[in-house]
């Protein structure tokens, strides 16, 4: 899960950087930060729902984001830019570890937009499905997480992303009351561990 969100955020700054003419990246290129509530649903390859949940996430480049989930259970799952923090309220611990090692073999340098994305996805042409304009985006290498990323517009207003792994397994995110390049309050991208709580991991 921490893996996959942190994924999908690090994606989000990688299309922020890309300079390139068509719509997905028209829309990226001057995104700085997000702030949106969402529905998340994880689907098998039947279309099946195997989980769902639901939260407010908080996005700003280079590295830094938040994830509340409300539903079904509450965890707060924070990166820093450097560090990794997973809080899961009912069991009162929290693992952080160095945010490169969560994300294991995943380009970081990529994601984070130090490369234009241009260079590491073929961007393919709009189709239209249950209404929106979706853009599928294969990686020109293959990656161990997804094996494509689909990005979701109603007119020019982002409505959904979804991952898709080799197995047929669909991640999909849908955003509510999202906001472009929101100023964030700095401390809602840091973590403190409440006190009394197990810390697991690498604090620093």
């Amino acid at each position: 899960m921490i893996r996959l969100l942190a994924l999908i955020i690090l994606m989000l700054a990688s299309l922020a950087s890309a300079a390139a003419p068509s719509p997905v990246q028209r829309y990226f290129h001057s995104l700085q930060s997000l702030r949106a509530d969402f529905i998340q649903r994880v689907f098998d390859e039947r279309g099946q729902v195997l989980q769902a949940s639901s939260g407010q996430m908080l996005m700003r480049k280079p590295g830094q984001f938040r994830w509340n989930y409300r539903t079904p259970a509450e965890q707060v799952i924070v990166a820093d830019g450097e560090r990794l923090w997973a809080y899961d309220v009912a069991l009162a611990q929290v693992t952080v570890r160095k945010l490169d090692q969560a994300l294991g073999s995943t380009p970081l340098a990529l994601l984070s937009g130090a490369a234009p994305i241009e260079e590491a996805f073929t961007v393919g042409g709009v189709r239209n499905r249950d209404g929106l304009d979706w853009y599928d985006l294969t990686p020109k290498q293959p990656q161990p997480e997804f094996r494509l990323l689909r990005v979701a517009f109603r007119g020019d207003a982002l409505i959904s992303l979804e991952l898709e792994d080799s197995f047929g397994q669909r991640t999909r995110l849908d955003f509510q009351k999202l906001e472009r390049n929101p100023t964030l309050d700095p401390a809602l991208l840091k973590f403190t561990p409440p006190p009394g709580v197990d810390v697991v991991g690498d604090a620093g």
